[in-house]
């Protein structure tokens, strides 16, 4: 498909994988925004899962609505604080850590915010 061509009958996967195959850019930018994405995930399915709306959400964390939309649309990078609260406001809690290579097996180091 030629770039000036619609993506119209292609599913977002498929249009995704297109732009990453073509793009180095797009594919460093997709790589680092990917873990904001598998937080926005786990923050939607949490969310649906306590019956909160993102505004309940916001207001168990002293923020807007704004701040949730971003957070859930996985575009945005999110602060460690951010996190910490949000984890709060879903029940739970943040971790954050390392992850290190030892012959081979991989260990994590992990701290709850």
């Amino acid at each position: 498909m030629s770039q000036h061509q619609s993506p119209v009958g292609t599913s977002v996967s498929e249009h995704v994988e297109r732009k990453l195959a073509r793009s180095k850019g797009y594919r460093e930018a997709y790589e680092r925004m990917a873990p904001f994405e598998q937080i926005a995930r786990i923050a939607i399915m949490r969310r649906a899962q306590l019956g909160l709306s993102q505004q309940q959400v916001a207001k168990r964390m002293g923020t807007t609505t704004s701040v949730i939309s971003r957070i859930e649309s996985g575009q945005h990078r999110t602060g460690t604080e951010t996190l910490r609260r949000l984890g709060e406001a879903l029940g739970g809690h943040a971790v954050l850590g390392f992850e290190f290579a030892t012959d081979g097996e991989p260990h994590r180091e992990l701290v709850a915010l």
